[in-house]
């Protein structure tokens, strides 16, 4: 049966690590509910704590294929380290990178109780060792240096991933919005006083050029606007002070592009 997976911020039952007593039918319908759920999902591993179930059993697909059942797996050899960007079901859509193991000995239980080994590395063990974090309640967030976590809490705060950095840089891509706004408030300038230079005909012809300029302006400051609010928000530690900076050059735009429509609307 497939199964609700548990995602953040919701938090899954506080009994967890529960090892396995029993091999019944109960554990059987779990293990296919891990099986079917992962299906459904299109998932390459699940552990039970993710469905609900307080149990110590994991399911894991190997690259050929074969579904590896993973029942009271506890960790015997740790070596190396290596440091993947992983991803994990409870937190849909993020990335982090971590700090796991690069090969680990296994031992476990199969279904019919019997005790297994099993020497795994590259994603097999990255994999392993995530699954097992949840076995105790926990996630990879744990796994985080101080530098990706502080990241990491960015991105779930503002519930995206493309967050690449928490420092407020100190030139914005809405920075080229305003270089426009200001050629064409120049441009629009020059225009206006050019007109007592002109003749009647091309005057005309400056009056449609002028109120195109003043479209593209008005225009320049509503994009600038939201696009100002939604790069603000890539950068936890200057969100804040970055609105009060955004409005007040909203403003000065609106100002400035008023002025202009009074100087038009006075000389043409």
């Amino acid at each position: 049966m497939v199964k609700e997976i548990v995602t953040y911020p919701t938090t899954p039952s506080l009994e967890f690590g529960a090892n396995v007593r029993f091999f019944n039918d109960e554990l059987y319908d779990l293990i296919q509910d891990l099986k079917d759920t992962m299906e459904a999902n299109d998932l390459n591993a699940l552990s039970a704590f993710q469905i609900g179930s307080p149990l110590s059993v994991i399911v894991v697909k190997c690259d050929n294929g074969e579904l590896l059942e993973l029942i009271n797996a506890k960790v015997l050899k740790r070596e190396g380290e290596v440091t993947p960007i992983e991803t994990t079901a409870y937190f849909p859509g993020m990335s982090a990178k971590t700090k796991r193991y690069e090969k680990i000995k296994l031992m476990y239980e199969d279904r019919g109780a019997n005790q297994q080994f099993l020497d795994a590395d590259g994603d097999l063990s990255i994999t392993i060792q995530r699954k097992i974090d949840y076995n105790y309640g926990s996630n990879f967030r744990v796994r985080l240096d101080a530098e990706e976590k502080k990241l990491f809490d960015s991105k779930l705060e503002f519930g995206t991933d493309a967050i690449t950095q928490n420092d407020c840089p100190t030139v914005f891509k809405r920075d080229r919005i305003l270089q426009a706004f200001k050629l064409l408030f120049v441009l629009g300038l020059f225009g206006a006083l050019s007109s007592f230079f002109l003749s009647d005909e091309n005057l005309i012809n400056l009056v449609t050029a002028e109120n195109y300029i003043m479209m593209s302006m008005l225009l320049l400051i509503i994009v600038y606007f939201f696009y100002a609010q939604y790069e603000g928000r890539q950068y936890k530690h200057c969100t804040s002070c970055q609105i009060g900076n955004i409005i007040g050059t909203s403003v000065v735009s609106l100002v400035k592009l008023i002025v202009l429509f009074l100087v038009n609307y006075f000389l043409l």
